[in-house]
């Protein structure tokens, strides 16, 4: 009896402890919207050209002001139907492998952030862009190739997330996967061509993303906690005015802040508001909340395993450093020439230029 009640009591323990190591993913109950009400392409279409966030403004006059909304001209389109340049054949290659994948519409559904409600993953050409580069002679098509994830908040709310803000205009095949703790997205970027000393090589990529802090950033199965002392992060400006400045956080939550140059903060022409630019040096006890949030993510990504550097190739952009001292002084820095590197690093940047005008700096 007594091996009986040692080996309950090892059982118990066990479990406890898988418990705290990794919670119990619980599936959010359903709340039926807008969402789940559309089954076809028009419907769907309909919908996302009817979406009023996000907008920008433009001021034509001193009493006109134009409104751009961001999914107007958005057309839903199957990867098969894309046919963007005929001088290259990425879009050849994206399309042999989402027939590979049975990826043949143009929209799909699942609750990605387990909130209850149905997300809407959409495929399609938003028209941002035209090259002359079509079948025929002088022929301008258009050489966007969009892929989003409109977030479902309920009552009418949506939150856009561009899933190919990395690549821009190339191509990719994006691929839901349910699993018992939840849906991802699998990125599926197609084969690429190298010319190497041995002639022209061929490679693939497949990019697991899933919703955390807020956006979608590379999935990490295999997490690991380091004890991170120190983070600084240096935004360098560029030619066309990019925000320029530094801010550190340590383990203490102690923050400091250097605004050297274009940091507006309610900057807004639309209305002819007089921007106001922030100068100087502050400091702030960050709060509780973006405290974790950063350090929280950086850990999650498996900082030390990333890149050192990162480098987009254009001109007009800016590009940052991120400095992390961690586990008794070591020290992990990324340079980012493009703010291309990864999705997860991507919302690290986000947090840090937020952070800006988000704390009681003084």
């Amino acid at each position: 009896m007594r091996y009986l009640t040692t080996f309950l009591l090892f059982l118990v323990l066990v479990n406890c402890q898988k418990k705290d190591n990794k919670p119990e993913f619980i599936k959010a109950e359903f709340i039926s919207s807008k969402i789940d009400s559309m089954n076809s392409e028009k419907e769907v279409q309909a919908f996302v050209n009817q979406l009023k966030h996000p907008f920008y403004e433009q001021k034509i006059s001193d009493d006109s002001i134009r409104i751009y909304r961001k999914f107007e001209e958005f057309e839903l389109k199957k990867i098969s139907e894309f046919k963007r340049d005929c001088r290259f054949d990425e879009d050849t290659l994206t399309k042999k492998v989402a027939d590979s994948l049975k990826i043949n519409k143009s929209f799909y559904k699942s609750d990605f952030d387990n909130n209850g409600f149905t997300d809407l993953l959409i495929i399609g050409d938003g028209h941002n862009c035209m090259a002359m580069a079509g079948c025929e002679d002088g022929e301008y098509i258009s050489c966007d190739f969009g892929v989003y994830s409109l977030m479902n908040f309920g009552k009418d709310s949506i939150n856009s997330i561009d899933l190919n803000f990395i690549t821009k205009t190339l191509s990719f095949v994006p691929k839901i996967i349910e699993t018992k703790n939840g849906s991802f997205i699998e990125l599926h970027k197609p084969l690429d061509y190298k010319i190497g000393d041995e002639g022209k090589n061929t490679f693939g990529r497949v990019i697991p993303l899933i919703y955390k802090y807020g956006t979608f950033i590379e999935r990490n199965e295999k997490k690991i906690e380091y004890d991170i002392e120190k983070i600084e992060f240096i935004a360098n400006g560029c030619m066309a005015g990019c925000p320029e400045f530094i801010i550190s956080i340590d383990k203490n939550k102690n923050g400091k802040f250097n605004a050297l140059n274009y940091n507006w903060f309610d900057k807004n022409f639309s209305y002819d508001l007089e921007p106001n630019d922030v100068n100087g040096e502050y400091k702030a006890q960050i709060s509780d909340k973006h405290f974790k949030e950063i350090y929280g993510i950086i850990n999650y990504l498996n900082f030390p395993n990333l890149d050192n550097s990162y480098y987009s190739g254009a001109i007009h952009s800016s590009s940052v450093i991120l400095k992390i001292t961690y586990n008794n002084g070591e020290i992990k820095t990324i340079k980012d020439d493009g703010l291309i590197g990864t999705y997860g690093l991507k919302r690290v940047y986000d947090m840090f230029y937020d952070l800006r005008f988000n704390q009681e700096w003084n």
